[in-house]
């Protein structure tokens, strides 16, 4: 009998699995910015940004389709249809994998070269490349036990990628940084090195979680293969052109919208080097580097990007647990459809704005506690963070409403929208990153720009063509309002603390009590909406889709 799971226990497996690799993911990214630094992490980033659209492409299209399609057939018990489909998927996984592979080591020399204009990354570059292979046949299991509406596979395999590339990528970069550094005496030479050594960590963890998911598919507890059905070469090749032009918007779309991340990079470092070249900018004296620009991007990258993603990753795992139950009730017509999206909405909100407020007002501890021995990095990075951070709940709305769009199988929206979203942050990077008052402030302001205009056009898309009830808004106020509340009483506590010279046990301290305050809070602004969310998750509890 196929496992099923509840919307809330999927959840709270998938909350789980990420606490473990976002901190793993912290315990790699932090050390790493600390031994690399500003000029080190941005080779790192080189590698990623050629890495990550093709990564997108391979592994954003077909999982999901994977997805939604088990959902639908299970729905139906069609068991035999959804084992077809994972084979298929497996197949192209395969080829595309193979294909992004050869198309990063094509491309290498002339990105560093003519794009990035950083052929100290070259090798990186070069290594992070197998990833792609890796990632892509990882994708069709997690998108098929997800299907499954099993959560599990997917948590267990990132926890296992995520302890590989933290130990393995600490222990590689400082070793190779001690021995390129013994060898030619220069940290500039042996930075290139070690930040390769680095990515090498990253790709032998997305093997590890590939071979994880072989192994598990060949269980038959946790599998439809005693459903499956005989397929001719015809009929293979018939679905599998099926699930590949079906996932092409998807994949373009993500690709794309990873080409415009790239184009970013390249907008950011050069949009703060005009700003010295014009404006006479300069962070603080103490900055020693080459390349201001460089340095700069690499801060944002490894030290913002790195705890931001912290508070990001709360609306990510909600709308991923989501996606399948909204999938099956769209695709029958189910009556609790408008239950499923309230919930989607509010467990987004509640988690999404306390977490991202918290982070908001302890910007600058959080950053000296984690990078103590990089102050320049810190320096420049404590107003993005605390920026990106405290709008952080209208990302989450942003990305709940896409997920919307995805389980009605309308991938086309959101692909456009995405597209628009990027032009958006181009247009305002460009716009406010070379203001001295601004610099790199502008990125973090530019992308919670996009993502308020995109938001509001998703929101009356998805009101004309699908959802009559106005649930957003009155989802997002009151935990936003909370988290507002509870973050002036944590900023408070904090500055009350600080002057006794723990700012650690300062965080800590401060940290629960605005936890306490904001379930406080929200329970008094808004008991029957909590109650009433509260009861949906019971009842999830004793359904499955």
């Amino acid at each position: 009998m196929l496992k099923q799971r509840g919307f809330i226990k999927n959840t709270v497996i998938l909350f789980l699995g990420m606490v473990i690799t976002k901190g793993l993911g912290a315990a790699l990214k932090i050390p790493l910015a600390n031994i690399l630094g500003g000029e080190g992490m941005g080779y790192f980033t080189t590698a990623y940004s050629i890495f990550t659209p093709v990564l997108a492409f391979s592994v954003s299209g077909i999982p999901l389709i994977v997805t939604q399609r088990v959902a639908k057939y299970v729905s139906s018990e069609k068991y035999g249809k959804a084992e077809s489909v994972k084979r298929c998927s497996l197949l192209l996984s395969v080829i595309i994998g193979l294909m992004g592979t050869a198309l990063i080591y094509i491309t290498a020399i002339p990105f560093v070269s003519f794009i990035a204009n950083s052929e100290e990354s070259l090798l990186s570059v070069l290594i992070i490349a197998p990833a792609v292979l890796f990632c892509s046949v990882t994708g069709v299991y997690r998108g098929y036990y997800e299907g499954l509406n099993d959560m599990l596979p997917t948590a267990l395999s990132q926890i296992i990628e995520a302890v590989v590339k933290a130990i393995l990528g600490i222990f590689l970069s400082y070793y190779t940084y001690i021995k390129a550094l013994e060898m030619f005496m220069s940290e500039e030479k042996a930075l290139p090195y070690a930040s390769a050594a680095a990515i090498l960590g990253v790709s032998v963890s997305e093997l590890c979680g590939t071979v994880f998911m072989l192994i598990r598919g060949r269980k038959k507890s946790d599998s439809l293969r005693e459903y499956r059905e005989k397929m001719s070469f015809s009929e293979v090749i018939r679905l599998s052109k099926d699930i590949f032009l079906k996932s092409l918007p998807v994949a373009f779309g993500a690709a794309a919208i990873n080409l415009l991340s790239l184009a970013d990079m390249l907008t950011v470092s050069n949009c703060i080097n005009l700003s010295v070249k014009y404006f006479g900018y300069m962070p603080s004296e103490n900055i020693v580097c080459s390349d201001l620009g460089v340095f700069m991007y690499g801060s944002y990258a490894g030290l913002v990007m790195s705890i931001y993603m912290l508070a990001s990753a709360a609306s990510a795992l909600i709308s991923r647990c989501a996606l399948p139950r909204l999938s099956c009730a769209a695709a029958i017509g189910n009556k609790a459809l408008s239950s499923e999206i309230k919930l989607l909405y509010k467990g987004t909100a509640l988690i999404a704005a306390p977490v991202g407020i918290f982070i908001s007002v302890l910007s600058e501890p959080i950053l000296d506690i984690l990078y103590a021995n990089r102050m320049a990095e810190v320096s420049v990075s404590v107003a993005p963070l605390a920026i990106l951070s405290g709008g952080v709940f209208i990302t989450a709305a942003f990305f709940a409403v896409t997920t919307v769009f995805q389980a009605f199988g309308d991938f086309n929206f959101p692909i456009k929208i995405a597209l628009i979203h990027g032009a958006i942050k181009l247009f305002f990077n460009i716009v406010l990153i070379p203001l001295p008052f601004m610099n790199i402030s502008g990125t973090a302001a530019s992308a919670l720009i996009s993502d308020l205009i995109c938001l509001i056009w998703s929101v009356v898309v998805l009101k004309k063509k699908y959802c009559k009830e106005k649930l957003l808004i009155a989802s997002f106020f009151s935990p936003v309002f909370s988290a507002v509340l509870s973050g002036g009483i944590v900023y408070c506590i904090f500055n009350a603390l600080k002057g006794y010279g723990n700012d650690i046990l300062s965080v800590f301290i401060s940290g629960f009590t605005g936890v306490i305050a904001y379930a406080i809070i929200i329970l008094v602004f808004d008991r029957e909406s909590f109650t009433a969310f509260l009861s949906c998750i019971r009842q999830k509890r004793e359904k499955s889709c």
